[in-house]
């Protein structure tokens, strides 16, 4: 399923299609992906980001927790009944030892990406900070695990905006573009 974008990056900032118009990405709504069924709607105009940490999602190897995911989908149903917006923020709550490791990662955050591929309220996925630690110093070229991440998700997901957290950014000395695209900082 392939949505039109509804969204673009302009100077790392969020900016409706439809009208030109800069959406806010300083008052985030803030949500914890294993209380998402006590989550509320917030007020219009606020996007929520849905903080998904991999063990949440991947239960065991390969193994993937479609209860929460199917929550997840509710939730963010919920926000596109309201006219509202979201993106994923996931975390691997710890560093990466290999690329293999990371693959196991992305392939997860794929696979949430998939369950949730029919809610138009999704802008994008954030590029975890796990991800921006290991590209550390470096440019985030083709060959950077951030630019690994977006690649993935863009096989089926070419629609996504991708997301980076302004501390992130300074703290690996990293630019909020990658060489594929720029990013919306948060």
């Amino acid at each position: 399923m392939k949505f039109d974008p509804l969204v673009k990056v302009v100077e790392n900032k969020l900016v409706k299609l439809s009208d030109d118009s800069e959406m806010s990405t300083e008052n985030l709504n803030i949500v914890q992906v294993d209380g998402i069924e006590s989550a509320s709607v917030p007020a219009a105009g606020i996007i929520t980001a849905v903080v998904c940490p991999w063990k949440k999602i991947e239960i065991d190897d390969g193994n993937y927790n479609e209860e929460i995911l199917a929550k997840l989908r509710d939730f963010l149903k919920k926000l596109e009944d309201a006219g509202l917006f979201a993106f994923v923020v996931p975390q691997a709550q710890k560093s990466f030892s290999d690329a293999e490791e990371a693959d196991s990662f992305i392939k997860a955050m794929v696979h949430a990406a998939r369950r949730i591929k029919d809610c138009t309220s999704v802008l994008g996925f954030a590029v975890a900070s796990e991800l921006m630690e290991k590209d550390a110093g470096k440019k985030l070229d083709e060959n950077s695990w951030s630019q690994w991440f977006i690649n993935e998700m863009n096989i089926k997901h070419s629609h996504y905006v991708y997301f980076a957290g302004k501390s992130n950014i300074k703290k690996y000395g990293l630019v909020p573009q990658t060489s594929s695209c720029e990013l919306v900082l948060y």
